[in-house]
């Protein structure tokens, strides 16, 4: 999270008033009164971009004219690059971006690199130093005036649309889910970074820190880009070494060639050097050679033969696919993951697992079973409120038209041997051999069916609810077999836990302020009645489509894109940037009335403020130990019923 500024103008320089930027005559007022001050070349420069929509520089577009107005508003439209050092720390800022599998052309890297010069754009591709970027208050001041030539006002706000670019790409993401992704992404309350962010990384001369501040903290995020960095060294050639061929490798062998197998594992990481003298094939080597060998779906045997060694000495293919893959959820972790909360629950779409998150540490995993390629599980952020203990289960009307009026018209029986029952419209329940179901193959149908809670009923004993426009939630499946599948897109959508009980019994253990017991829990989900439990504190939740993540030993595990989401995602990084969306200028205040929001915005309890970007949903109203209630508030959360 990026603090949030509000800063006072300085009396000594106010900014015009904002009738006078916009043209508009000031009102006949007594001689005594001031006169408007002019506008400076750089307000009269954005005023024509922001107003009349030309955003283009020359060559370059602009794409963030509106925070460009609100950011140099409040340096008193003065121009932000005349120190040199500062133009270098923004080069090596936008060269760093790579590390976070974005494009440093798409910040105007050449106009930048020709501000430079040869040598000094040599100069500043040096690694960066691993500065800590700590945000202070911005104090506004005059910035001394210099008489700029139009070209290099140009470039001032050309090198201000790169910092502001790069920041918003790395906080919330290049790409717009909602375009690339099979399901749409939910706009998960993103943090909105006050401008003064930027001007403090400007006059700290602390850029690229700042920019790296703005990205996710997670160990996910940190991995894949710790990742993408070696993968791309890797996929230089010459990067790594070779490994002479002849006869296969085994463990036990001792052979010259053993020692440039080590070198060659130890680049790509699979393997520690300590023992690198020896030249004999030990355990530790063989279980390096079964790391690489299934990473690159090869028979993991460990034993280096004709097939290993060619992988080994030709990496460019697999490694060049494994970069994108890494952009790919690198940019989806920015969408989704911005902040995570200590304690979450992360669902692990494509690796088919959820995993319990306390004090920002995995502690307990499950198995899950995900939506098909047809009916695929969404990527969003929300947050479990609400616990419904032995649902019933009302079948979707989608779902009964193309699935279950098909069984009913092939067996009789099908309704009875599933414990469905048929009810009209008024609720009354209806004798399903009164009906001419075949009617109802082209025409809506007027019947609802409905599955009592119990041993039978689809979505088991439990399920757990959460805010989303996909009708999509966690619950309990009497299949339990299904879970020993390796591949278990099998659901119709929802999300379906090997463990509920557990998943249930941690969430309420975690939930401080609530009154319901584990004890208590137990006792109600023994009796087979329905009702539901509302949580004081709502669980934060995660569905992430990863395709590439950390292992948790310094390792990234490729896993197959189920849902043939990777290239949409791909192919869009790999297009120039979109504009920012505009927003309207900052409305001018006097310095009295910032003085006096900075007053009523200070907590006066000391308390910190609410965390962005974590849903917190209200309660649904009701009785919550009462079957009504509970239907009332399922109702209430998740209209349609999904498995």
């Amino acid at each position: 999270m990026l603090p949030q500024f509000v800063c006072a103008q300085d009396e000594a320089a106010p900014p015009a008033p904002l009738a006078a930027t916009i043209g508009i005559p000031p009102p006949e007022s007594p001689a005594e009164a001031p006169l408007t001050e002019a506008p400076t070349p750089l307000q009269a420069r954005l005023e024509q971009m922001y107003f009349d929509e030309e955003h283009r520089l020359g060559s370059e577009v602009v794409y963030a004219a509106g925070q460009l107005m609100d950011l140099y508003r409040e340096n008193a439209f003065q121009p932000l690059w005349t120190d040199p050092a500062k133009i270098e720390e923004l080069h090596r800022a936008v060269l760093a971006a790579a590390d976070d599998g974005l494009n440093p052309a798409d910040y105007h890297l050449a106009a930048i690199q020709s501000a430079l010069g040869p040598d000094e754009a040599a100069a500043a591709n040096a690694p960066p130093q691993a500065v800590a970027f700590v945000p202070a208050p911005v104090q506004i001041g005059s910035t001394a005036k210099a008489a700029l030539s139009a070209e290099q006002l140009d470039r001032d706000i050309l090198f201000s649309d790169a910092l502001l670019l790069l920041g918003e790409h790395l906080l919330h993401g290049k790409v717009d889910g909602q375009d690339v992704e099979e399901k749409k992404g939910l706009a998960a309350g993103l943090p909105d970074v006050d401008i003064n962010f930027y001007l403090q990384a400007l006059r700290s001369g602390k850029i690229v820190a700042a920019m790296q501040s703005c990205t996710p903290k997670n160990a996910h995020y940190q991995a894949l880009r710790t990742a993408l960095v070696l993968y791309n060294h890797r996929a230089k050639p010459g990067a790594l070494s070779h490994v002479p061929e002849g006869p296969a490798l085994r463990p036990g062998m001792r052979d010259s060639r053993v020692l440039a197998l080590k070198k060659r594992l130890s680049e790509s990481g699979d393997l520690d050097l300590a023992d690198s003298g020896e030249d004999l094939y030990d355990e530790a080597l063989t279980a390096a050679v079964r790391q690489f060998q299934s990473k690159n779906k090869l028979r993991a045997d460990g034993v280096a033969g004709r097939g290993t060694i060619a992988a080994l000495n030709n990496p460019s293919a697999p490694s060049k696919k494994h970069i994108q893959q890494i952009r790919a959820n690198l940019e989806r972790t920015r969408w989704l993951m911005h902040d995570q909360p200590d304690s979450a629950v992360l669902v692990d779409i494509v690796g088919y697992q959820l995993h319990y998150y306390e004090k920002g540490k995995p502690v307990w995993s499950t198995r899950v079973m995900v939506g098909k390629p047809y009916t695929q599980t969404p990527s969003f952020r929300s947050a479990i409120n609400y616990l419904v203990l032995n649902p019933t289960w009302t079948v979707p009307p989608g779902m009964m038209k193309r699935e279950y009026l098909p069984k009913i018209l092939n067996d009789p029986g099908y309704l009875s041997s599933t414990g469905l029952k048929v009810y009209d419209t008024k609720g009354n329940q209806v004798n399903p051999a009164t009906i001419n179901w075949s009617r109802y193959l082209k025409r809506p149908c007027p019947y609802v069916l409905r599955q009592a809670a119990g041993k039978r009923n689809s979505l088991g004993r439990l399920k757990f609810l959460f805010p989303n426009p996909y009708h999509v939630y966690l619950h309990d499946t009497p299949s339990k077999n299904l879970f020993d599948r390796q591949g278990r897109a099998l659901s119709h959508g929802c999300i379906r836990v090997a463990s509920p009980v557990e998943l249930a019994r941690r969430i309420l253990e975690g939930d401080s302020e609530n009154t319901v017991t584990v004890k208590q829990f137990d006792k109600l989900l023994a009796s087979g009645k329905t009702g539901g439990i509302r949580l004081k504190n709502p669980l934060p939740v995660f569905l992430l489509y990863a395709t590439a993540k950390s292992d948790g030993k310094g390792n990234i595990v490729f896993t197959p894109d189920i849902y043939g989401r990777d290239a949409a995602v791909i192919a869009a990084l790999d297009q120039p940037p979109r504009p920012l969306a505009q927003r309207p200028p900052a409305p001018e205040q006097p310095v009295e009335a910032v003085e006096s929001a900075l007053t009523a915005d200070k907590p006066e309890n000391g308390q910190s403020q609410p965390e962005h970007g974590v849903v917190r949903p209200a309660s649904p109203a009701g009785p919550v130990d009462s079957p009504a209630g509970a239907a009332q508030a399922a109702r209430r959360n998740m209209p349609a019923e999904r498995t």
